[in-house]
């Protein structure tokens, strides 16, 4: 907040970063982690039919762990997209709301406008009744002070 009254964001930078983090997911961070899936699970696991169960509970441990990183980086993944997507909302967002307060203001002052022309358009009316009035008036008193006569 630049003055704690309103919200300014960098439109054109968070397009930018949007593309970028979107372009890394799909063309990085995507195809790496399913690489990576097949790649760690794509052999025959090792220790899981030796008779040692010391060896077999740590082969467990291990695919457990493999597992379990493998989730967090498919989550990874996925929330990277979804921050990119994030992003490029929150842009799209603060410009809807800038046009839409752009349209309010223009609405605003047209109408702001319009009600000033009416005003200058009522005095004038009034500055020109007046006139009349008054060159009624004086004529009248002419009337008065020379007996009818204009």
């Amino acid at each position: 907040m630049a003055d704690g009254k309103r919200i300014e964001i960098d439109q054109e930078g968070m397009r930018d970063f949007s593309a970028q983090l979107q372009s890394l997911v799909d063309k990085d961070i995507a195809p790496t982690a399913s690489l990576v899936r097949h790649q760690l699970t794509g052999a025959a696991p090792f220790g899981v039919h030796t008779a040692s169960p010391a060896v077999q509970a740590a082969a467990l441990r291990y695919w457990h762990q493999m597992e379990g990183g493998i989730d967090f980086l498919e989550g990874l993944t996925h929330l990277t997209g979804s921050m990119a997507r994030a992003a490029i909302d929150v842009v799209t967002t603060y410009h809807n709301a800038d046009v839409d307060s752009l349209v309010a203001l223009r609405s605003i002052e047209n109408g702001a406008s319009k009600a000033q022309s009416r005003a200058e358009q009522t005095v004038a009316e009034a500055d020109r009744r007046a006139a009349e009035h008054d060159r009624l008036a004086a004529l009248s008193e002419h009337r008065d002070l020379h007996g009818g006569k204009a």
